[in-house]
């Protein structure tokens, strides 16, 4: 989970980082602020600025024109819903990041003396300096601490301090990414936090205290996470006007079946992990799943994909069953591909309730069927 940069903040000052002064508003909002200041949408992506999403408001018309003018759009793919309004600050922009390495299981630091939107020409110019650190806090403070040393002795102090409360972060909070950039350094050698950027591991956030506490707090900012937490398993929208509503576990087959489907023209509303082993006995997932696909305006068909283990394909058909007497309000076609243990109690048990079921047990033979029914063919 990419936390929004109002977020990361508000986490990174209580690790004792220093930010500039700001708050979350929309355009339904009036805040009372100091000018001028910037109106920062609030998205779960970086290059902002050169987006359009980032301006200067020198008073309190400019700032409502701003707010008006940003959410509600849509920046690089996103649909902008709050902005964080902050106060300037100035300073030699640089840049500090620690990594996780899933390959190697070390984390990677990155330092330079030259950030902001152009970091990215900055390394590839070899001002990036790069280090790996053991998965050990100390490790890792010492190596930025080594780094550090290869800077311009203006950005030596600075770039260490906020790499050894970025570590703080990273390993308190579970963290595969900590960075910030711009960090601005002031004449003085004092610095602050231009921009932050934290990646939270999505598996740990139900023993975070702190990460829970934003969810619950914020949780319409970050509907899959919260969903996750709350249900227990994956759902995320992938198109609002998608034609292919999927109920589907396995999450590499379902993500599969996501590639297929678009490569055929179709275009996936969700990507679902549902975690058959989790049911015992309630049919809860699949009601829920199967309205939240209903709210898909333009979803023609819906296709199940169950790849049984330990799952007993007899009982799920029962649930199945449940769960469409639930959502009789739902009319839209169904075709179901079901593989593995209970397969023929399964088939028998749903071909002979409803009919008009879509049963089959080969995936090929199903996607065809899922994408003639979204081309509006007969299946």
């Amino acid at each position: 989970m990419m936390l929004l940069e109002h977020d990361a903040k508000v986490l990174l000052a209580q690790f004792g980082i220093s930010i500039p002064e700001g708050i979350l508003a929309s355009h339904s909002t009036h805040p009372t602020v100091n000018y001028p200041c910037f109106v920062k949408v609030q998205i779960p992506v970086g290059g902002r600025g050169k987006a359009g999403g980032i301006l200067k408001a020198a008073n309190a018309t400019e700032l409502e024109q701003a707010l008006h003018k940003l959410v509600g759009a849509k920046v690089r793919g996103h649909r902008v819903h709050e902005c964080r309004i902050e106060q300037p600050a100035a300073g030699q922009e640089c840049y500090v990041s620690l990594m996780l390495d899933p390959s190697s299981g070390k984390v990677i630091i990155l330092m330079s003396a030259q950030g902001g939107i152009e970091v990215e020409q900055h390394s590839a110019s070899g001002a990036m300096l790069q280090q790996q650190a053991n998965f050990d806090p100390n490790a890792v403070k010492q190596a930025a601490q080594e780094l550090a040393k290869q800077l311009p002795t203006f950005a030596q102090a600075a770039l260490t301090e906020a790499a050894h409360q970025l570590c703080d972060a990273l390993f308190k909070l579970e963290l595969t990414l900590t960075e910030i950039n711009p960090l601005f350094v002031q004449p003085d050698g004092s610095w602050i936090a231009g921009d932050a950027k934290l990646v939270a591991d999505d598996n740990a956030i139900e023993r975070q205290p702190l990460l829970l506490a934003l969810l619950k707090e914020r949780g319409h900012a970050y509907p899959e996470a919260s969903l996750k937490i709350d249900h227990g398993f994956d759902f995320v929208r992938l198109d609002e006007n998608g034609d292919v509503g999927m109920l589907t576990t396995g999450a590499g087959l379902s993500m599969q079946l996501v590639d297929e489907l678009t490569r055929r023209g179709c275009k996936p509303f969700n990507f679902v992990d549902i975690r058959t082993g989790q049911f015992r006995g309630e049919p809860t997932r699949l009601i829920q799943v199967l309205r939240w696909i209903g709210e898909g305006k333009n979803v023609k068909v819906i296709l199940m994909n169950f790849f049984a283990g330990v799952t007993d394909l007899a009982e799920l058909s029962r649930l199945i069953l449940i769960a469409l007497e639930q959502t009789q309000d739902i009319k839209i076609p169904i075709v179901i591909r079901l593989i593995g243990n209970g397969l023929e109690a399964a088939i028998q048990t749903l071909t002979s309730a409803n009919a008009s079921l879509v049963v089959e047990t080969d995936l090929e033979k199903a996607v065809d069927q899922v994408v003639a029914l979204a081309r509006g063919q007969a299946a």
